[in-house]
């Protein structure tokens, strides 16, 4: 297989190289890349077999008036791609490498140890067996009697059951798909992660957040001493089974934090028992924790949990974020808790520190002799790295018994397990509800971890998608939960998987030329029904996750509304694949009085529009545990085939990055970094509306 050697190289060499400039530093110093015009010459000029090229691609360039035009996505990963290579040439070239030299080193190199998703035998074998499935019409592939037995699974020990044959694939596509999978070594990747293996590359960690929901004694079987250790922001080497004692341990003193909270035991600095709290995050500290405090609002505590609190939450800087979060809320009973691991998201601090003003004035408005940091002590809560102890100290938080501990080995959008989504859980639901949860989880990571590829619920979804984007050309993906109590798990979702997929290079560094990731939509039946499904119906082809409960949760007592709910549940999937043939129009337009022929185009649904249904046992917390590990470990699969790194999130940062100069224009700051005319004259009428231009 082709490799790009360029990126280790520079490695070797960086302690040679200049120091790096930002693009638009360079570009104002009038610093250019003259190599790279040579260099695509150069590839014109000479055999490909001189530079150990295999492929065809065509350069597209300035003065290439012949070239191709590239449209689409493929665009984008041809301009990512030249970025790329632009870049690490010039880089060669500024070490001292003549142009061969460095286009061979850009170019060249076999390594028996890459395998390339798009370059494998399994890929080209699908490609061409994608034209023959799209040849066939899910009206006839579901007439098979013997598909529902052929394409459905139980994850019995987690009560959830996925029925795909809704799905546009033959058993031949799954044993295709299985074989791609092996090939791209998903086997050998989940133990790795199962082991605490550093798969976030880019990052330097271990990818352990199912080591927050094992139990104590929980053995990792394949574990050896050199393998089974994860590394932090420290570079502290532990054993995985540190991790999962370190998350017990967290988690005992985090439940018992809550009993104390809920039974009165724990109360605001006037003595009061807590009613409320609003949990300030962003992000996976957000997103993941809303959903699931949520989706359990369904759950009847007993009598020794305590008292159920109203829990809300605070991401968005917009200050009507603060506003409806906060409203009706008595701020003199009110627990805040702050979520940040490192103790420095700009927006968590902000939002974090209005809280704290609006508890403090608050409280002193009721007891004037009540000081700031008697205030913030008693009413404030903390979910971040022990190495932020310090900070939040400084911030006015017991670190030693109000901070609860989450590791770098989490990433935001996997630390719904975490104290991150367990204290807010535990809060509004209580402890047995938490612990709930986290078995589920667990369910569903043993079973993931011991099933077979064939068996194995999240690896056959995350396989199903990658046949839909891949091999069909679906690119969008519709979640959508029967149940009201699910409303934010699609924006979960969401996150999940569009910023674990949102890449454009390899684990190594090369540059991808196919698509990764879904697009992911999603809204609670019956809603999405009267909101987006006519595009899934007569437009776009959408593959869409149908999920349901067979019973309700047990703060239900409606079953005929369950029953209608259900009915339009499992009616929606056929309709999408099915549809209504053009003749079945007709006949019922000659059949009525008037015959409406006109409108017969109108009213015909091709179908043939793929989904799958997901039935879990019960809306309750084990379940939604169950639900939210199915889809980590269908986000995490999808990654090991495309061999992408789903764990790091670089793009996001950049936005950050700039918003700092942004912030700086606005406030008129010094030496700010100059902006674009563009983003200069929108920041003028921003400054104009808000206040007196600066001269």
């Amino acid at each position: 297989m082709r490799r790009v050697v360029a990126l280790s190289l520079i490695a070797a060499t960086s302690a040679l190289a200049p120091s790096p400039l930002r693009i638009r530093d360079r570009l104002a110093a009038g610093v250019r890349r003259p190599a790279a015009k040579d260099y695509y010459a150069f590839r014109r000029e000479n055999d490909e077999t001189v530079l150990d090229r295999t492929d065809e691609e065509t350069e597209v360039t300035e003065d290439d008036a012949e070239a191709p035009l590239v449209r689409g996505q493929s665009l984008y990963h041809e301009r990512h791609k030249k970025e790329i290579e632009d870049g690490i040439l010039s880089h060669l070239t500024e070490l001292g490498l003549t142009l061969k030299e460095a286009a061979e080193a850009l170019m060249g190199g076999h390594a028996d140890d890459v395998v390339a998703f798009s370059e494998t035998n399994e890929y080209r074998d699908l490609q061409k067996h994608a034209r023959a499935m799209e040849q066939e019409h899910l009206r006839e592939l579901l007439e098979d009697p013997q598909r529902f037995r052929a394409m459905s699974l139980e994850a019995s020990n987690c009560g959830v059951f996925l029925d795909w044959t809704r799905q546009k694939v033959s058993e031949a596509t799954m044993a295709k798909l299985f074989d791609l999978a092996r090939t791209m070594g998903v086997p050998a990747k989940i133990k790795q992660m199962q082991n605490g293996e550093r798969i976030n590359t880019s990052e330097r960690r271990a990818v352990l957040h199912t080591a927050l929901r094992a139990r104590r004694g929980d053995a990792h079987h394949d574990v050896s001493e050199d393998v089974a250790r994860y590394t932090s922001m420290l570079e502290e080497a532990v054993p995985i089974d540190d991790a999962i004692k370190a998350s017990c341990d967290v988690r005992d003193r985090l439940l018992a934090f809550v009993d104390d909270v809920r039974n009165g035991r724990v109360r605001s600095v006037r003595g009061e028992p807590f009613e409320s709290v609003v949990v300030v995050g962003i992000g996976g500290s957000y997103l993941g924790p809303e959903f699931v405090t949520q989706a359990t609002a369904g759950e009847r505590a007993p009598i020794k949990d305590g008292q159920n609190l109203n829990v809300r939450f605070v991401a968005n800087v917009d200050p009507v974020a603060f506003d409806v979060a906060t409203a009706g809320l008595d701020a003199t009973k009110t627990l805040a808790i702050v979520v940040s691991k490192s103790w420095t998201t700009a927006e968590t601090l902000r939002n974090a520190r209005k809280v704290r003003r609006w508890v403090v004035d608050a409280c002193i408005q009721k007891d004037a002799r009540l000081s700031e940091p008697q205030i913030v002590r008693a009413h404030f809560v903390a979910c971040a790295s022990r190495t932020a102890a310090a900070e939040v100290e400084a911030w006015g938080v017991d670190s030693d018994k109000r901070l609860f501990e989450f590791w770098n080995w989490v990433g935001g959008r996997y630390s719904s397990t975490s104290s991150a989504g367990v204290l807010p859980l535990a809060l509004a639901r209580g402890s047995t509800a938490a612990r709930a949860f986290l078995d589920g989880a667990r369910a569903m990571d043993a079973h993931f971890f011991d099933e077979p590829l064939e068996t194995n619920v999240p690896v056959v979804m995350a396989l199903l998608g990658i046949w839909n984007v891949n091999f069909l050309g679906l690119g969008a993906r519709a979640v959508v939960p029967y149940s009201e109590a699910l409303a934010r798990f699609a924006a979960h979702v969401q996150q999940l998987e569009m910023e674990s997929h949102g890449k454009s290079v390899t684990i190594d560094g090369r540059p991808l030329d196919f698509v990764t990731g879904e697009i992911v939509i999603g809204e609670p039946g019956t809603n999405a029904q009267h909101s987006f499904f006519q595009l899934l119906h007569q437009g776009q082809a959408v593959p869409t996750d149908f999920i349901g409960f067979l019973r309700p949760d047990d703060a239900t007592s409606d079953l005929a509304g369950h029953d209608e709910l259900m009915s339009n549940f499992f009616a929606q999937p056929d309709a999408l694949a099915v549809g209504r043939a053009f003749e079945d129009v007709l006949g019922d337009a000659m059949g009525a009085d008037g015959g409406d022929l006109e409108n017969c185009p109108h009213r015909t649904l091709s179908g043939d529009r793929p989904s799958l249904t997901l039935l879990l046992d019960k809306l309750d917390a084990f379940h939604v545990g169950a639900l939210l590990s199915l889809y980590e470990h269908r986000c995490a699969v999808q990654g090991f085939v495309w061999d992408i790194n789903s764990f790091d999130q670089w793009g996001v940062q950049l936005g950050k990055d700039l918003a700092g100069d942004v912030r700086a224009n606005i406030r008129g700051e010094a030496g700010a970094p100059r902006m674009n005319p563009s983003t200069a004259a929108l920041l003028e009428r921003y400054r104009v509306a808000t206040r007196s231009a600066p001269p």
